[in-house]
């Protein structure tokens, strides 16, 4: 007989990905995808908002920890980010998904300290000509977030190898989509 243990989830990760799936989702609704009581659930957070305010503050330590971990390379760090990013965007959806949420002091001084460490890889990235110079950091840092939303959804709907993601991202994200013309402006043949 082959017994098989399934490892409990943390419960700030279920909750994230209920809510992301499911932004009006009941706290009866989060405690039972949770496989716990509502009971269980209000005697660890009273209310949703002190809920909400744990799961960013769980997200955020997982950006935290992935960014730390993403190693400096030829291209300034960013296929290594990618790779490392891509896999925590279901988490990172609860947060993009719950703007008001960067207005909470203790979270947003965390939410900025992980957008930095973003930017500092693009800053690498530019100084070592990877990326175009002088476009703005905000443009680079939603772009690139904009495409890692993407393709976690392209992955989760089963269109998308999770292997094949890091790629498309840095491909869309360096090369575009359109094909590049002629050095004297002629479309190429």
């Amino acid at each position: 007989m082959i017994v098989q243990i399934r490892a409990k989830r943390p419960l700030l990760d279920v909750v994230a990905e209920v809510l992301v799936a499911d932004p009006s989702a009941s706290l009866a609704e989060v405690a039972e995808a949770a496989g716990i009581s509502r009971t269980t659930l209000h005697n660890h957070y009273a209310t949703r908002d002190e809920l909400l305010v744990a799961v960013g503050h769980r997200v955020l330590d997982l950006w935290e920890e992935t960014v730390s971990k993403a190693e400096d390379g030829p291209d300034g760090g960013l296929a290594a980010l990618t790779s490392a990013l891509l896999p925590l965007c279901p988490q990172l959806m609860f947060l993009w998904r719950n703007p008001g949420l960067e207005k909470v002091p203790s979270l947003a001084e965390r939410w900025d300290v992980g957008d930095d460490v973003v930017i500092a890889v693009m800053k690498r990235a530019t100084e070592r000509g990877v990326l175009q110079p002088g476009l703005p950091d905000s443009w680079l840092l939603l772009s690139y977030i904009s495409l890692l939303i993407a393709a976690s959804g392209e992955v989760t709907a089963g269109r998308m190898a999770p292997l094949d993601a890091p790629g498309r991202v840095l491909g869309m994200f360096l090369h575009g989509t359109g094909t590049r013309p002629a050095p004297n402006g002629e479309a190429r043949e």
